[in-house]
């Protein structure tokens, strides 16, 4: 495992419900780092749900945003960065988080996934907002691939925010 890099900026990928956004929030807190959530951002900018942005404009138009949204951040700052699930589906994304921070994969299982998203009001576009087993699975192992580009990967099955954030401090030894 190399962490050896530039730990000024943490981006925590992974599928819908893997806890990014939990997880990111309370790591920044932990850390006094500045806490990013691109989607949140988007929907701020867009007036919108993420779901209305892809119903009424498309999703090619929602990645462009998205990849706007990530070039656009202030990287000379400490920043904790929970992105979209789909955000490092993009190359150029991609290239953005390898040359700016440290990526760390937020894994979770698609039963833990479909579990946490049945409990969920927050409605996922790109799954539905009759949440499917056989809808995750498909999208699930289509960013595979591009999950396991992450620097480390974080098994966040059965765990709870604290122990998911006192595992990636205890990597970095933060």
């Amino acid at each position: 495992m190399e962490n050896k890099k530039d730990l000024s900026n943490l981006f925590l990928i992974g599928f819908s419900g893997s806890g990014k956004s939990s997880v990111g929030k309370s790591l920044a807190k932990s850390l006094s780092y500045n806490f990013i959530d691109t989607d949140r951002i988007i929907e701020i900018q867009k007036g919108k749900t993420i779901g209305e942005i892809i119903l009424d404009n498309g999703e090619d138009e929602f990645r462009k945003t998205e990849t706007k949204v990530l070039s656009e951040i202030d990287f000379s700052k400490n920043n904790i960065i929970a992105t979209g699930g789909g955000i490092p589906t993009i190359d150029k994304n991609l290239s953005i988080m390898q040359d700016k921070g440290f990526i760390i994969w937020l894994e979770a299982s698609v039963d833990s996934i479909f579990k946490r998203l049945n409990k969920s009001s927050e409605i996922r576009p790109l799954i539905g907002s009759n949440v499917k087993k056989e809808n995750i699975i498909n999208l699930f192992n289509s960013r595979l691939s591009v999950y396991n580009v992450a620097n480390i990967k974080i098994n966040t099955n059965e765990k709870d925010i604290n122990q998911i954030v006192m595992e990636i401090r205890k990597i970095y030894g933060k």
